[in-house]
């Protein structure tokens, strides 16, 4: 199978440059392409202005700061794909030590989910799709998501129309935070995209009772309190307990202001 690597890189910095590096010397048996997509608009945009120079038949998207794990990555990541019944595959994501390390207490205590290897459902930081079910899903749905909510938009409308695999490919997430970016981030802007995700796809939509419930005033708290990945590190939890007013402040607004509008606007 030919691939098109979209690298959306409206930021590129130094772990563009390795990861572009190592995405030339993947050990691949196919045809590939790389096209770096640096345009100043929404993720969603990006990705299917992206698409649309791509040439091959699988697309596969990796984020700026991601770099694949190895030389077999790519290899790796398609290889289920040559089965008909499944029309994308998602790469596990590493969060690299040098970064959780640098992170301040309680930006750790709220990212503690993402320590170590994590498997996303479908995320866009090294996924592989098949062109034509991209294309028969209408692409990402950039006029109703900027930077939030249109990968589980785009992994609810595959899934209707075959198989999501998670092979053994993996990708390092170099992501340095702040405790200010990450309470927005997973706050009000991933409220937002959830708010949306719901008005979007109703109860079809995995999860929707959650996400409402992280929404609703004080009901909220306790959502956030339980979610807590207890067995990554007990340690954490009071300085995450300090930060969930705060993050169920954002979210809620987020949310509401998502559902009302059903779409995703930052």
């Amino acid at each position: 199978m030919n691939v098109s690597i979209l690298m959306i890189a409206p930021k590129p910095n130094e772990t563009t440059k390795k990861s572009l590096e190592i995405l030339n010397k993947q050990k691949y048996s196919g045809k590939k392409e790389i096209i770096v997509v640096s345009e100043q608009l929404g993720l969603a945009e990006n990705m299917n202005f992206g698409i649309r120079k791509a040439k091959y038949e699988v697309i596969v998207t990796m984020h700026h700061d991601c770099i694949p794990s190895s030389f077999s990555w790519l290899e790796n990541l398609v290889a289920p794909l040559k089965k008909k019944e499944f029309v994308a595959t998602c790469s596990k994501v590493k969060l690299p030590d040098e970064i959780w390390n640098n992170l301040g207490i309680f930006t750790k205590a709220v990212m503690l989910k993402e320590r170590g290897t994590i498997t996303p459902l479908l995320d866009e930081k090294g996924c592989a799709y098949k062109r034509e079910a991209l294309e028969k899903i209408g692409l990402f749905e950039e006029k109703k998501f900027k930077i939030a909510g249109e990968d589980f938009n785009t992994y609810i409308k595959l899934k209707k129309i075959g198989k999501i695999g998670y092979p053994d490919a993996t990708v390092l997430h170099y992501h340095p935070s702040t405790l200010k970016d990450r309470v927005r981030k997973e706050g009000y802007v991933w409220g937002m995209g959830d708010g949306a995700n719901v008005r979007i796809n109703g109860l079809k939509m995995p999860g929707w009772q959650s996400r409402i419930m992280k929404a609703i005033p004080f009901l909220g708290l306790v959502v956030f309190a339980a979610r807590f990945p207890f067995g990554n590190g007990l340690r954490y939890y009071p300085f995450y307990l300090a930060v969930i007013p705060v993050l169920h402040l954002l979210y809620s607004a987020g949310f509401w202001e998502g559902l009302i509008r059903g779409k995703q606007t930052i």
